[in-house]
């Protein structure tokens, strides 16, 4: 069979403008998926930021997490339906394409138990408070300690003090010791000679915690001299405690610190460090002159 040569390029032509329509469709369709996914975002930010603005049960925090999930999940789902429709302009059928995802939901439920368990465990964190964006958290299990960064609806980043950022699927967090639950204690402990007068010594720190509620920003309430909490072998140890802020605990326990060295040196109050007696005997015939 013998096809003429302009039947052949009228085919050639229907084909490459066919082809190239469905290009440009995809085209169109994965820059409409990233449109549209800047445009919820930015809606997104700006209804958690009006929330915040206007309710007082809603902290920055609490805003910032909740933004970030329910980002997230707009951009998958938006993702979802771009690809589908472009499967369908490029001759998938539909009853097709609905019996591979049916198909495809139910393999992903059983080979992908543990990514469900992480989205649902997401859930269980934000729906309980547990913790939130910029929240020091420790996660016994896993031995980490950080700033929340980033909550997604699989995984939280944590930034450890050294700068490392840690990933962690949320279905692998069964402990979390929050450090920014409303408020920290700052501990302080500082050791004083045995030569010193305790009595003198616990008013000076009274009075010094009295002046530092006045002027240190960070704390809740007037710190408190909790007395003497050990003996040891070279001075007795004072513990004080402090409630702040919960970003501000690091901060509160340093300043404390540097007030009461400066006003242990005014009072000239001895604060002890190591030291080694040595006791010299002569020897028995060095005593005779041999």
């Amino acid at each position: 069979m013998t096809v003429s040569i302009p039947v052949f390029f009228d085919h050639l032509l229907v084909f490459l403008v066919g082809g190239v329509s469905k290009l440009g469709y995809c085209i169109f369709i994965l820059l409409l998926c990233l449109l549209a996914i800047r445009i919820s975002r930015h809606m997104i930010r700006s209804f958690f930021q009006g929330r915040l603005a206007v309710s007082r049960h809603v902290d920055a925090s609490k805003a910032t997490t909740l933004g970030s999930v329910v980002s997230s999940i707009a951009t998958y789902t938006i993702w979802f339906v771009g690809i589908c429709s472009i499967l369908i302009q490029l001759g998938v059928p539909s009853a097709s394409l609905a019996a591979v995802l049916g198909t495809g939901t139910v393999a992903i439920g059983l080979a992908a138990q543990n990514v469900i368990k992480d989205i649902i465990a997401g859930f269980f964190i934000l729906l309980e408070d547990q913790f939130f964006v910029g929240n020091l958290v420790t996660l016994p299990n896993q031995n980490l300690t950080g700033t929340v960064e980033e909550i997604t609806i699989r995984v939280t980043r944590l930034r450890a003090a050294d700068g490392t950022l840690h990933i962690v699927p949320n279905g692998s967090i069964t402990v979390v010791s929050n450090m920014c639950k409303e408020y920290s204690n700052a501990i302080v402990e500082v050791d004083v000679a045995y030569e010193e007068d305790l009595t003198r010594v616990l008013g000076v720190l009274k009075d010094e915690m009295h002046c530092a509620y006045e002027t240190l920003e960070g704390l809740r309430k007037e710190p408190t001299v909790l007395g003497v909490t050990s003996l040891g072998d070279s001075g007795i140890t004072i513990r004080m405690t402090a409630e702040c802020q919960p970003e501000a605990k690091y901060a509160v326990e340093r300043a404390l610190r540097l007030r009461i060295k400066n006003r242990f040196d005014q009072e000239h109050i001895s604060i002890p460090y190591p030291q080694c007696v040595v006791h010299m005997a002569a020897h028995g015939a060095e005593d005779k002159g041999v």
